[in-house]
C-alpha cells in the first residue's frame, strides 16, 4: 500500500524517474537471511542506486561510513569480575523483580528467549560504563540500547552480524547453569550484495576461523558485532543463560547509522527516493531512535 504522501511525490517525473531507478536497485539486493541486517540492506542498495543515478558522488558516499568500520587489528576484550558479588546479586534481584508484563516474548521461536528492551536501572548502567568500554574499544563510544536477554534451555543464536547503532557489545553474564560458549569471526569488511545474495551460514563457518568465548557469571566481553560474524550453537539442555546486552556506537555517529539521515549528510537529494522506499517496505527500520539518543 502506498502512503498519500508518496502518491502524490510520484506526480513528479522528475521524482518517478529516480523512484524507479531506487525500485530496480532494491530489487537487486536480496533480503538478508540473518537477524539484524537492515542497515547492510540499505546501504547496499544506496550503493546500486547512486552507481545509477550520481556515480560522481558514489566513492564519497562510501568514504563517509568509514567511521562505522571496526579497525581491522580490533580483537574480543575478555573482562574478568565486571562485577563484585553484592552487585552481581543486585542484577538478580533486579531481574527477578521484573513483572511478566515487561518480558517480550516475539523471541522465543527464533532465539528461544524472552527480553526486555531499555530496562531503566540497566540503562543508567550502561551510561556508566561508557568511559570504561570507550577505554576497551580504543575509541570513544556512546551508548546506544541495551537489553536483557532471558535464554532457556531451548537458547540458540544464528550466525549474524549486527547494525553499526551495535558497533560494539558488552555481553555481561548474569546468571546461568550451563557453559555455553559464543563463537567469533575476526574483524571482516561488510559483505556486500553478491555475498549477502549467497550467504550460506555453513560455507562462512568453514571458510573463517571462529574463537569461542565462555562466560561465568559476572564476566563480560566486548565485541564487534557489526564487522564480526558471531553465533551460538543450541543451549546444552536443560539450562539457562541471562546475559546484558550494552550496545555502543563510535561518538557523533548517531544521525550516519540512520538511513533517513544519508540525503542531507551527504548533500544527495537523490536519495530521498531510495529512502521513501525503505519507509514503505521497513516503517520499523527507518527513523529510528535510541533512549540516548
Amino acid at each position: 500500500m502506498v502512503s498519500p504522501d508518496l502518491r502524490e511525490r510520484l506526480r513528479d517525473p522528475a521524482y518517478r524517474d529516480l523512484h524507479l531507478a531506487a525500485v530496480m536497485a532494491m530489487r537487486q539486493v536480496a533480503d538478508i537471511p540473518w537477524y539484524d541486517a537492515h542497515f547492510l540492506r540499505f546501504y547496499e542498495t544506496a550503493k546500486l542506486y547512486l552507481a545509477a543515478v550520481r556515480p560522481d558522488a558514489l566513492e564519497c558516499f562510501v568514504d563517509g561510513f568509514a567511521p562505522l568500520r571496526t579497525p581491522p587489528g580490533f580483537t574480543v576484550q575478555e573482562i574478568e569480575g565486571l562485577f563484585g558479588a553484592a552487585e552481581l546479586e543486585a542484577l538478580r534481584a533486579e531481574v527477578a523483580g521484573l513483572p511478566a508484563a515487561k518480558l517480550r516474548d516475539d523471541e522465543i521461536r527464533t532465539f528461544g528467549r524472552h527480553v526486555v528492551q531499555d530496562h531503566p536501572a540497566f540503562l543508567a548502567l550502561q551510561r556508566e560504563l561508557t568511559p570504561r568500554v570507550s577505554a576497551w574499544a580504543g575509541q570513544e563510544v556512546e551508548p546506544g540500547y541495551n537489553f536483557l536477554s532471558l535464554y532457556g534451555n531451548s537458547g540458540r543464536c544464528a550466525l549474524h552480524m549486527d547494525q553499526p547503532i551495535s558497533m560494539y557489545t558488552l555481553d555481561i553474564c548474569i546468571d546461568q547453569d550451563v557453559e555455553w560458549p559464543i563463537w567469533f569471526s575476526d574483524v571482516v569488511d561488510w559483505p556486500d550484495s553478491a555475498a549477502m545474495a549467497a550467504f550460506d551460514a555453513a560455507d562462512v563457518k568453514a571458510r573463517l576461523p571462529f574463537t569461542g568465548y565462555t562466560l561465568q557469571p559476572g564476566k563480560a566481553i566486548l565485541f564487534s558485532g557489526s564487522s564480526q560474524w558471531h553465533y551460538r550453537d543450541a543451549m546444552p539442555r536443560p539450562g539457562f543463560c541471562h546475559l546484558l546486552f550494552f550496545h555502543y556506537y563510535p561518538k557523533g555517529c548517531l544521525e550516519l547509522v540512520e538511513s533517513s539521515n544519508w540525503p542531507r549528510l551527504f548533500d544527495l537529494p537523490e536519495l530521498e527516493p531510495l529512502i521513501d522506499i525503505f519507509r514503505e517496505a521497513y516503517p520499523e527500520a527507518v527513523g529510528f531512535r535510541p533512549v540516548f539518543g
